[in-house]
């Protein structure tokens, strides 16, 4: 199961030297990464652990981000996602930025661990 979005980054979004925060990246990530996971799960998830994340190239004012992530294992209730951030400017071609990976747990109404619905079965109705 893949998420994606594409982001821009503006003046907002970065220190003074116009590099983007890394908070703001995280975020991105976090976002994208939950999408993937609920598509996944077909329930409600919740961020449970940031592994590691690798800042790979500066992401500056102006770039244009696309962030893709996959769900890259399935247990009982969590799911580890795999999110890449790519970089996209005028001046050069687009290159992996960030990358890192996220696990999330699904969870019922009540905010309880949920079992992950298999992918087989019929999507929930509406």
């Amino acid at each position: 199961m893949e998420a994606r979005t594409l982001e821009l980054v503006f003046p907002e979004h970065a220190n003074p030297g116009g590099n983007a925060f890394g908070g703001f990246v995280l975020g991105l990530m976090d976002k994208v990464g939950s999408y993937a996971a609920i598509r996944r799960a077909r329930k409600r998830c919740v961020t449970v652990r940031v592994g590691e994340v690798v800042f790979e190239v500066p992401i500056k004012v102006g770039d244009l981000l696309e962030v893709v992530a996959r769900v890259v294992r399935v247990g009982r209730t969590s799911l580890t996602v795999e999110v890449e951030v790519y970089r996209e400017n005028l001046r050069e071609p687009k290159v992996l930025a960030t990358k890192g990976n996220l696990t999330y747990v699904a969870v019922d109404e009540q905010g309880r661990p949920a079992p992950v619905d298999d992918p087989t079965s019929a999507a929930p109705q509406p």
